[in-house]
């Protein structure tokens, strides 16, 4: 993948202007817009899907979720499931932020949402992140296999937590099980992460989430716990063996000890809080795992979006 802003990026939305305005602020911050499409369909010629030869032809999809036809949710699932496309990052850019809405997108593989009306500095923000994420996948060793109940050996450089394939991997193979514990998976991150960057750089905003890594290292654990980093910018924490109650309970002090915590303190931010969206699954129904991260992150922007430093659950 190439480094820096080189990056080609696909626009797909029915709205001409949006799209051109989409295309206007990428280009300016040095991001090549290879092309447009007004419609999912439209959109899949420009991909070549049905050219299993062809080669990627973009770095990063930005797509509306409204689209006539087939819709955006429909389209980022067929989109990822090819696997040329399956590490390209699909945001979605919609109006809607019901948390239905967005555990559709994320379970279909989408890595973020963008607002309407669309903001240039939510825009690049959430671009650069997504494509960041992208090219330290691409940099990460691949993985051995560790023996049976050895730790995970990838690990994040700076936050020194397991990356979330390890999460992804726990729940899938609880998933095959005919019974499984009850789990929780709660996901977690600072409140206006993105202006929050505009404002005082990324390394202030690395700064705190080296700083709630490390709060919520410090809070008491259950035995079985496990805490993972999800992109640049969000935890999770998967709680096993955990009724819904208990769950919510320890997730609510997590919330109030992080506003309480003063975070920011070592970058001068004041007032530092965070949000958390949190899903749970019973354990007689061990195929419904693999849907927690999916609601677990749309919950979080629910929290996110409602004025934040709460909780939300799906």
């Amino acid at each position: 993948m190439k480094a820096g802003r080189d990056m080609r990026a696909l626009v797909v939305d029915d709205v001409p202007e949006i799209r051109e305005l989409i295309s206007v602020l990428l280009t300016g911050d040095g991001f090549r817009v290879e092309d447009m499409a007004e419609s999912a369909e439209e959109a899949f010629l420009r991909l070549k899907l049905d050219e299993p030869a062809a080669a990627a032809a973009v770095d990063v999809i930005l797509l509306d979720v409204m689209l006539p036809g087939i819709d955006g949710i429909a389209a980022c699932g067929r989109i990822k499931s090819d696997p040329r496309y399956r590490d390209v990052p699909v945001l979605m850019v919609t109006a809607r932020q019901e948390n239905a809405s967005l555990q559709q997108a994320f379970a279909a593989g989408a890595a973020d949402y963008i607002r309407k009306p669309v903001q240039k500095s939510e825009l690049l923000a959430r671009v650069r992140s997504a494509l960041r994420l992208r090219m330290d996948a691409d940099r990460r060793p691949e993985p051995e296999l560790p023996a049976k109940g050895a730790p995970g050996r990838v690990v994040d450089p700076q936050l020194l937590l397991p990356h979330r394939e390890l999460i992804d991997a726990t729940l899938e193979a609880a998933a095959l099980a005919d019974r499984s514990p009850p789990m929780a998976l709660v996901a977690i991150r600072i409140d206006g992460h993105v202006a929050l960057a505009e404002r005082h750089g990324g390394e202030a905003l690395l700064r705190l989430n080296l700083a709630l890594a490390d709060r919520m290292g410090r809070e008491p654990g259950c035995l079985g716990d496990l805490m993972a980093q999800d992109g640049e910018d969000r935890l999770f924490i998967l709680l096993r063996r955990t009724q819904a109650p208990d769950a919510e309970a320890r997730t609510r002090r997590w919330v109030a000890a992080i506003a309480a915590a003063d975070l920011g303190a070592d970058a001068g931010i004041a007032g530092v809080t965070a949000s958390a969206g949190m899903a749970w699954c019973p354990g007689d129904l061990p195929g419904g795992l693999r849907e927690l991260p999916g609601r677990a992150l749309a919950a979080l922007h629910a929290a996110a979006n409602s004025g934040g430093g709460r909780l939300e659950i799906a």
